[in-house]
């Protein structure tokens, strides 16, 4: 392995370290919770949107069957009134507002099961991102829970380490040394 290799392992190592510790669960769950707010507000929009698209289809729908209808009437009053060109140009008419009327008709078909797909694709992302959040409360109550069995590591082992009784016994046998020999120098001055 030559020496730019190892360097570049090296270096990716330590990036990858500096990643690793200064990534703090509860941010980066409160990141992947708005990204997926994002994803729903964008799928709210798309769904209105086609939701629109298929009333206005629905409506174009309606408006060429009312047409067809209202030719149909038509022809039949021209042959009534026995104007057969009239009602020859009215069947056309009908003839051709009930194509269109079909093509609508598929068209609405189509957009309504698109609709529905985006409804349940959205009732999916919902679900999705309350159990994003669920896991994101267990992921800090597992933090918390770290941080507390830390904080009690570091005092038990703190415990170990300073032992005030242990201090406050050779705190008072230097004093007790101290008051001994003190008495000791009183009594020296005192018999001489």
């Amino acid at each position: 392995m030559g020496i730019l290799d190892r360097v570049s392992t090296l270096v990716r190592a330590n990036v990858n370290d500096m990643l690793d510790r200064a990534e703090d669960p509860e941010k980066m769950a409160n990141e992947y919770i708005r990204q997926l707010e994002q994803q729903l507000y964008e799928a709210k929009t798309n769904v209105a949107s086609a939701m629109a698209d298929a009333t206005r289809l629905n409506n174009q729908q309606a408006r060429y069957d009312a047409e067809t209808e209202s030719w149909a009437r038509k022809a039949e009053a021209a042959l009534r009134a026995n104007n057969e060109e009239l009602a020859r140009g009215a069947l056309a008419r009908k003839v051709q507002a009930a194509k269109l009327a079909e093509q609508y008709t598929q068209q609405s078909d189509a957009q309504d099961s698109q609709v529905e797909q985006l409804q349940n694709a959205l009732v999916q992302l919902e679900a999705r991102i309350s159990e994003t959040r669920a896991k994101r409360e267990l992921i800090i109550a597992k933090k918390n829970r770290v941080a507390t069995q830390e904080a009690i590591r570091r005092t038990v082992s703190g415990i170990g380490k300073i032992n005030a009784l242990e201090k406050l016994e050779d705190l008072e046998e230097r004093v007790d040394h101290d008051l001994a020999r003190s008495e000791a120098l009183d009594k020296l001055e005192q018999g001489t």
